[in-house]
């Protein structure tokens, strides 16, 4: 079975939608934490999660310079392939939101990816068709929530079991290896990253998601 979508577009698009000078987008930057299967956590008192990351974070990135930035809660979110709308709910910082793809010649191959801790614009909703650069949703304000984490964007992608149930879809679902096979989703990324350590309290500037 042909499970691999293509690299996305998505840094591009991102950036696109968010008319910010290109030049001003280097890399994007993580922290350990924010990467796929980290265990620690990147927020608050930097302890041990509760589950392995079932995906990465998207939240900070640099310019050519070396300067280190901040995505606003603000930041409009392009889907990065094709596919259809299968859940909307509630996550534990915004809301979350669950596409389908078909994921190589037969139709029965098929992949979701989850942008979560976000707000989905007018007209999300299950049964929804998306294209590639499709504006699905906003990082949702994340800076006054029991976390006290910064806005970021959630992104997870991985192999739905075929009896799988998006009516009842909630993130536990994404934890159960009987319904969801997790796969990093650092391999479709578009644009080169680097892995450092740095200070999450210091003021970081924001230059995309600040309005328009």
């Amino acid at each position: 079975m042909n499970t691999q979508l293509p690299k996305a577009s998505f840094t591009q698009l991102l950036i696109a939608a968010n008319r910010i000078d290109p030049n001003d987008f280097q890399h994007w930057v993580f922290r350990e934490e924010m990467r796929f299967g980290a265990t620690g956590k990147w927020w608050g008192d930097f302890g041990q999660r509760d589950f392995p990351h079932e995906g990465i974070d998207f939240c900070l990135y640099a310019d050519s310079d070396g300067r280190i930035f901040r995505l606003g809660d603000q930041t409009r979110i392009p889907v990065m392939h094709d596919g259809v709308v299968k859940a909307v709910f509630k996550d534990y910082l915004g809301k979350a939101v669950i596409i389908e793809h078909v994921s190589g010649q037969d139709p029965t191959d098929r992949l979701l990816s989850a942008y979560a801790h976000t707000v989905p614009v007018e007209g999300i909703q299950p049964g929804t068709e998306v294209k590639s650069g499709d504006i699905i949703a906003t990082i949702a304000d994340t800076r006054t929530s029991k976390a006290k984490i910064l806005p970021h964007l959630h992104y997870s992608i991985g192999l739905p079991a075929p009896d799988l149930d998006y009516g009842n879809f909630v993130w536990n679902v994404m934890r159960d290896p009987d319904l969801i096979t997790l796969c990093d989703p650092e391999q479709i990324i578009d644009w080169p990253h680097k892995v450092i350590h740095i200070d999450l309290d210091a003021d970081l500037e924001i230059r995309m998601g600040i309005g328009f």
